[in-house]
């Protein structure tokens, strides 16, 4: 544990320190900002490697698990200080997910590239029907989750993310944090809902099932 801890630390250094070089050392951040995100970032990062290790030990599938996990987190950083998803890390992580999936994981190509096709072709669906609902960074960011969790898996990333934004966007607008038709940044929520997934699948997966059976 330890030695994921390590290396989770690292992480979130080093993922705070390519958001801000990504964006011209955090332009429009106040120092305080940058701090918040700085230890947010850390001490995420140290929670997911530690998890990860617990799950996969360490070896490749734990070392490509959490740099994907960190890619995200820094995605969902930069999407909530600055309403953007860059191509740089999207592109950065199909490449990771779809060698680790291949090579590592070995889920198989079709699992990959279903979870991709899935995920990205509902968000373009959401986009074009409802016209600012999805920015095209989102639905670039719904592909990416497809391939980190292959399919069916992508099915309950998006959902869990998708609860999880529209829970976030009623609390908001109960306390009068934003107005009805704001935007809202959706990247943070997407990626909680891909970590829930590659942490807790199963158990979220076994939990609906039970809820549902109860119900009927």
């Amino acid at each position: 544990m330890s030695y994921a801890m390590a290396v989770g630390m690292m992480g979130g250094i080093g993922a705070d320190w390519l958001a801000d070089s990504l964006l011209r050392k955090g332009y429009g951040l106040a120092s305080g900002q940058r701090a918040v995100r700085r230890w947010a970032l850390v001490l995420l990062s140290i929670g997911l490697a530690v998890s990860l290790q617990a799950q996969h030990g360490l070896g490749w599938a734990f070392a490509t698990r959490w740099a994907c996990a960190v890619l995200l987190l820094i995605i969902a950083a930069i999407d909530l200080e600055h309403r953007l998803v860059p191509n740089v890390l999207l592109g950065a992580g199909s490449v990771l997910a779809f060698l680790s999936q291949l090579f590592v994981l070995r889920w198989g190509l079709l699992s990959v590239l279903a979870g991709a096709a899935v995920g990205g072709g509902l968000f373009l669906l959401i986009a074009l029907l409802r016209r600012g609902a999805m920015g095209w960074g989102d639905v670039k960011l719904a592909a990416l989750i497809g391939m980190i969790t292959g399919f069916p898996g992508v099915l309950q990333a998006l959902v869990v993310g998708i609860l999880l934004g529209g829970v976030a966007a009623a609390l908001m607008l109960l306390f009068r944090l934003r107005r009805p038709k704001q935007y809202m940044p959706y990247a943070p929520y997407l990626v909680a809902g891909c970590l829930a997934t590659l942490l807790y699948g199963p158990p979220i997966a076994a939990w609906y099932s039970s809820f549902v059976r109860a119900g009927g």
